[in-house]
């Protein structure tokens, strides 16, 4: 069996919503900058649907940090290729953990990353 990441987004309010998602990094479509603070993931649905499952996160506004969407993709490529095979807390907004196991010496990634939108198809 061959050892997979699976990367964790939940939003703030989890406990009630229960918006989270939990895709394997073979689920992982793409990755598309959306608006000067936000960046959208992309994962093959979990529940099969034609739609994707999609994290919206906003982060550090790129007029501040030109190079903000490159940043999240090193970071998103980071949890994708751990040659390990874990769990690995992309972003939790409920427990404001971002980031955790990959590169977790540099808070929150140096991206500042504020809100995460889960949208499952």
């Amino acid at each position: 069996m061959e050892k997979e990441n699976f990367l964790y987004f939940a939003e703030s309010d989890v406990a009630t919503t229960g918006e989270a998602l939990c895709p394997p990094a073979s689920a992982f479509l793409g990755l598309d900058p959306i608006s000067a603070i936000t960046t959208r993931l992309s994962f093959k649905a979990q529940s099969g649907a034609a739609a994707d499952d999609d994290v919206l996160i906003t982060h550090a506004n790129i007029s501040a940090d030109p190079d903000i969407h490159k940043r999240i993709a090193e970071w998103v490529a980071r949890m994708l290729s751990n040659p390990a095979g874990k769990f690995i807390v992309a972003a939790d907004d409920e427990l404001d953990v971002y980031n955790e196991g990959v590169n977790a010496t540099v808070a929150n990634s140096g991206l500042l990353m504020s809100t995460v939108a889960v949208t499952k198809a």
